[in-house]
């Protein structure tokens, strides 16, 4: 580190490292580049590759020589990898899109780290989607107006920082979203909604037609859809192979009542209960008298009242503590009748029209999560029925312009501070502070205002302090993952299959043989941290509270105290400082052993920090031990609970040891005691001594030999 002092007008600004031994490896990180988990050929960018032939360490674990990718060209600066056929890059859908990390390159020289070793960071060389599929619905029926939206049901699709494409035979993705709206909910379900006034098919078609998903682009790129419903290039064989899949049968609208009708409309949108606005239905032949029949019961006598405005239209106004709907959705309209006529059925197929949209009441759960003026960049509301694509809400005293909606799902709203702004601006001094409230909410059917305009209270915003300062200068901020140690979760768990750190796919490939792999046996739990503390501050959920934090000396309440290896942060991170005192010794003290000696460079254990402790290799988990005299206070050496489980194990095992030496001591004593060359143990059936005299003829045994029988 170089460095000079304020005083000679410098200040330190880096600190540099030297280069790994000699060796010159380096990767270049590519997220742009997309693949879907079974196709796409890698190619990965950097410097000092062998030109002819290169050893790779991934995250996940995937591994070369055809088990799950072949190298099939290697450069100075270039390698491209070709995906052994039914491998994926990476396994788990339900966490994708996510990173394809590569950790070590052997390049002839042993393994070099290629990013940051601790943390298991290494450089994306791809992003990964979830191979895209589309269930096959051809019972399905939508009527040309009648029906108002259509549901695809499939996997993979994505939303937000990634938008999913379709293409359709009829090509209807050319009117979206003009007549069409599309919306993503989930990454199995899609939403078409077909707005008021128009219809699926163009009137002059009379006949039902099939309407297809041709193409899904979830970010890779477009794929051909299966008749099954698979992409092409999933399956090795399928009927209809590329040629699209079946999501309904487009048809045209039944025959309505010559002079009484009900118009669809998907324009107006009503919360459940608030009586904010009222419901309008139009159409034709309406008469005072009149009723309308719904699909989920209500009636004008018991839930709302019924005004017959004019022949074309009708005003509903729900009444106090009744709903439209239990929960959201469309309000369909069956049928209506008029005075002294048969009920008219309305719509085709039984599905009547949908006349409205029923949201879900918006409510927000009071929060007290003490965050500071700007320190904290993201406040996170909870609460439900927050429209993933029309959701906006006021903060008090917070101005408009200070925040923006980053991300928005249907129980949880995550907002941003713009620089420059900060949460309060009347909190400025130490020991001020002052509560956020939550004013009003609109999810597209008006604002709903909490508690007459003061509010609910989600926050309290406290002054910027000295001592608690945090930014987000960490190279790997912003990426859900708390990466300077300040969490307050100790368990990192894998992303794949346990939850949220690392990026081990818990799966091997290792010809023909299946493992459940690091998650099972918890190596993703021996973390540390890669950036300085305060440096993910929005990750790890901003700066620590002074009242919430209060420093440990020297005590064993860590989970893995007294297990002989030193977990709080000097080492691996699991443990706050100053709670594994029995391995690490006090906090603030050096008393103990790590991982790597001073003199320690990259490789020189013949290749044994990149083995993999939980599947296949050995030889990269021994800690050394902390001296136990490090301590004055013995007494506290067998605090924790993980530290009680493994000394009741020990006794337990002691104890049946004993138990078994003291008898064999005793059997020896008795022997010697009573003269006895040995124990006899008879046959259970010992013949006699005639028959024994019949069985042995001349020394040998009397007999007969039995041929070799083989069966197949």
């Amino acid at each position: 580190m170089l460095r000079v002092d304020p005083v000679y007008g410098g200040v330190v600004v880096a600190e540099v490292q030297a280069n790994l031994g000699t060796h010159g490896v380096t990767v270049e990180s590519t997220p742009d580049e997309r693949f879907y988990q079974n196709t796409g050929e890698l190619v990965i960018l950097g410097k000092g590759f062998n030109e002819t032939h290169n050893t790779l360490r991934f995250a996940n674990g995937i591994r070369g020589k055809g088990v799950n990718y072949t190298t099939v060209e290697h450069t100075k600066e270039l390698l491209r990898m070709k995906l052994a056929s039914g491998s994926k890059w990476r396994a788990n859908p339900a966490n994708l899109p996510g990173p394809l990390v590569l950790l070590a390159v052997d390049a002839g020289g042993g393994f070099v780290a290629v990013g940051p070793t601790e943390a298991k960071k290494g450089r994306t060389v791809a992003t990964i989607f979830e191979d895209v599929s589309v269930v096959a619905n051809p019972q399905k029926v939508v009527f040309s107006s009648h029906s108002h939206e259509l549901w695809i049901v499939g996997k993979g699709f994505t939303r937000g920082d990634y938008k999913t494409q379709l293409t359709f035979d009829p090509p209807i993705e050319d009117r979206i979203p003009n007549d069409i709206s599309i919306l993503v909910y989930n990454r199995t379900h899609i939403k078409l909604t077909l707005f008021e006034g128009e219809a699926w098919l163009d009137k002059k078609i009379t006949q039902p037609i099939p309407l297809k998903v041709m193409t899904v682009n979830t970010g890779p790129g477009p794929v051909l859809m299966n008749g099954d419903g698979s992409s092409k290039g999933s399956t090795r064989s399928v009927t209809g192979a590329g040629k699209g899949v079946v999501v309904c049968v487009m048809q045209p609208d039944e025959a309505q009542h010559d002079n009484v009708t009900v118009f669809r409309s998907t324009s107006q949108s009503l919360y459940q209960t608030a009586l904010l606005k009222d419901l309008k239905i139009t159409g034709k032949g309406f008469k005072d008298g009149m009723t309308f029949q719904f699909d989920n019961g209500i009636t004008g006598t018991a839930d709302y009242r019924l005004t017959i405005d004019s022949p074309e239209s009708a005003t509903l106004k729900l009444r106090s503590n009744k709903k439209w709907r239990a929960e959201g959705g469309g309000l369909r309209v069956l049928s209506l009748k008029l005075p002294g006529e048969e009920a008219i059925v309305v719509g085709s197929g039984g599905e009547g029209v949908a006349v409205a949209e029923i949201l879900d009441d918006p409510f927000i759960t009071t929060g007290e999560r003490i965050i500071f003026a700007t320190h904290t960049k993201q406040l996170i509301i909870n609460g439900y029925g927050f429209v993933l694509d029309d959701t906006r809400i006021t903060l008090s005293p917070t101005l408009p312009d200070a925040y923006y909606l980053d991300s928005v799902e249907p129980y949880r709203i995550i907002l941003r501070l713009r620089d420059g702004f900060s949460w309060d601006d009347d909190v400025f001094e130490k020991g001020s502070h002052e509560d956020i409230y939550v004013t009003k909410i609109d999810t597209r059917a008006g604002e709903v205002v909490f508690d007459g305009g003061k509010g609910i209270a989600v926050a309290k915003v406290e002054a910027d302090l000295d001592d608690n300062n945090c930014d987000d200068s960490c190279e790997y901020a912003f990426d859900g993952l708390c990466d300077d140690g300040t969490s307050k979760e100790r368990d990192w768990y894998d992303d794949d299959y346990g939850g949220f750190y690392g990026y081990d796919d818990g799966q091997y490939y290792d010809y023909g043989y299946y493992y459940y792999g690091d998650d099972t046996y918890g190596d993703d739990t021996f973390l540390a941290a890669i950036c300085d503390v305060g440096t993910d501050c929005t990750d790890c959920g901003g700066p620590q509270h002074p009242s919430e934090s209060k420093a440990v000396d020297c005590d064993n309440s860590c989970q893995w105290a007294n297990d002989g290896f030193c977990d709080d942060d000097r080492t691996s991170g699991l443990c706050s400082p100053g709670t594994d005192c029995h391995d690490c010794g006090p906090r603030g003290a050096g008393n103990f052993t790590s991982l790597f000696g001073d003199d320690w460079e990259w490789n020189t254990d013949g290749d044994t920090f990149w083995d993999d402790d939980d599947n296949y290799w050995a030889g990269d988990d021994e800690l050394a031990y902390a001296p136990i005299d490090a301590l004055e206070d013995n007494s506290r050496l067998n605090d924790g609970v993980g530290s009680l489980f493994i000394n009741a194990m020990q006794s337990i095992v002691y104890f049946i040891g004993l138990v078994f030496c003291s008898g064999g001591a005793y059997l020896a004593f008795k022997m010697y005691r009573d003269g006895d060359a040995g124990l006899n143990f008879p046959m259970a059936d010992e013949p006699e001594l005639e028959t024994r005299d019949r069985l042995v003829v001349g020394g040998k045994a009397n007999v007969p030999i039995t041929p070799d029988v083989f069966t197949s």
